[in-house]
C-alpha cells in the first residue's frame, strides 16, 4: 500500500517545494487548452503565468493555506486557499494530483483538509473556479455541495480571458 500524507508549508522552501507541481500543472492546462477548447495561446506575454506563480505567496500569508501531498515522500499533490475581498470567504486555488498518483484518495483528502483548515481560519465559505475540462473537481466539489455561482470579482479565470469555460462554485461551510 502507497503511505502518503498531507502537510502544511511555509517559510522559505514552500515556494520551491510546489513550484515544479505548479509547472506541470500550469502545462497541463496548457495541452487541455489546445486539445478541449482548441485555444493555442493563452498567455502571449507570459504575464499570465507571472501572475500565477506571484499569487503563490499569498498562500503563505496570513488566512491562507498551502498543502502538499506526499506519496512515499515524492510531491504527489498540491492545493491551496487564499482570502478574497468578501469577508470570511476564501477561494481555493491550484488543486493538482500528478496522473501518478490518481485514484489513490489523495485530492479528495487534500480539499477536505482545505475546508477544514479553512473553517479553522475562520472562513465560512469558500469560493472556486475550475474550467470545462476539469470534470473530476467537479464532481469531487458538488459532492460535498458545492454550487454553481456566477464570475467573482478576481477571478483568474476573467483576468485571462477565460470565463466562458470556466465554471464559478461557491460552498459554504
Amino acid at each position: 500500500m502507497d503511505a502518503w500524507r498531507i502537510d502544511t508549508l511555509t517559510g522559505p522552501d514552500a515556494v520551491a517545494t510546489v513550484e515544479p507541481v505548479f509547472r506541470e500543472y500550469l502545462g497541463w492546462m496548457l495541452e487541455r487548452f489546445a486539445r478541449d477548447l482548441g485555444i493555442d495561446e493563452v498567455d502571449p506575454d507570459g504575464s499570465g503565468e507571472r501572475a500565477y506563480f506571484a499569487e503563490t505567496l499569498q498562500f503563505l500569508e496570513p488566512g491562507g493555506r498551502l498543502l502538499v501531498a506526499r506519496l512515499d515522500g515524492d510531491v504527489a499533490g498540491v492545493g491551496a486557499f487564499k482570502p478574497t475581498d468578501i469577508a470570511q470567504t476564501a477561494e481555493i486555488k491550484r488543486m493538482f494530483v500528478r496522473p501518478a498518483a490518481r485514484g489513490k484518495g489523495i485530492a479528495r483528502a487534500l480539499f477536505e483538509r482545505l475546508l477544514s483548515d479553512a473553517r479553522a481560519e475562520g472562513y465560512t465559505s469558500v469560493r472556486l473556479e475550475t474550467l470545462s475540462f476539469m470534470t473530476e473537481a467537479q464532481l469531487l466539489y458538488r459532492s460535498v455541495g458545492a454550487v454553481e455561482i456566477d464570475p467573482f470579482a478576481g477571478s483568474e479565470a476573467v483576468r485571462v480571458g477565460l470565463e466562458a469555460a470556466t465554471t464559478y462554485l461557491r460552498l459554504e461551510l
